[in-house]
């Protein structure tokens, strides 16, 4: 009787802490994204289909990546005050084929969590969209379903639209708002897989691009 009741109280305060720490039962835990993570998004569109491969170098603090599709490749480097803070969020700029390119007050496949914040909060966000001023609107909570190291795994996500007609699903965590669906007219993007657990990934950030992370 002893034991069991030990191991009773065990349970209550193991729930406790962690209903103080935030957590619950049925939490998703995604892995930790870093260096070698891959993620690959794919489209349709009227009929037409294509992968969009994203591998990372960096992070955090700042964010270092590499991606390429069918047709060409480059590098894309996000410092971390845009991560954080940025007004601007972007679909296409960033990516000049063959090129490395540098972020400015902007993000892209990321809200910043700082428009993360406002539309939790606010339940709306004013963004610099593709360089023009556009207004965001929570438009609540969904889930979107990944592999996830080649498990299916259901991840929250909020559905957020824009006034030109663009609905969005980004992942539901301020310190990693990965886009995880887009869709506009015949347009959808919707990622497809993410393998944080292989090594060596990386195809065109190597030897000095690596040692040398842009600041």
């Amino acid at each position: 009787m002893g034991t069991f009741s030990n191991r009773f109280r065990c349970a209550v305060l193991v729930s406790f802490a962690a209903v103080a720490l935030g957590f619950s039962a049925g939490e998703v835990r995604l892995p930790a994204f870093g260096r070698d993570t891959v993620l690959v998004w794919k489209s349709e569109n009227q009929g037409y289909s294509a992968e969009f491969i994203v591998r990372i170098a960096e992070f955090s603090p700042d964010r270092f990546l590499e991606w390429e599709d069918s047709k060409t490749q480059g590098t894309i480097f996000i410092p971390n005050r845009d991560i954080l803070s940025a007004k601007g969020l972007v679909s296409s700029a960033l990516f000049g084929s063959g090129m490395d390119t540098k972020g400015k007050d902007v993000t892209t496949l990321w809200l910043s969590q700082r428009i993360y914040r406002e539309l939790k909060e606010k339940k709306k966000a004013k963004c610099d969209l593709d360089g023009v001023s556009a207004v965001l609107a929570y438009q609540g909570e969904d889930q979107v379903t990944v592999e996830v190291n080649r498990a299916s795994m259901a991840l929250p996500a909020i559905k957020v639209s824009d006034d030109r007609g663009s609905e969005r699903w980004f992942l539901d965590r301020e310190e990693n708002p990965l886009m995880l669906k887009h869709t506009v007219r015949q347009f959808t993007q919707v990622l497809a897989s993410i393998t944080t657990d292989r090594p060596n990934t990386l195809r065109w950030i190597k030897g000095k691009k690596l040692a040398n992370i842009p600041q």
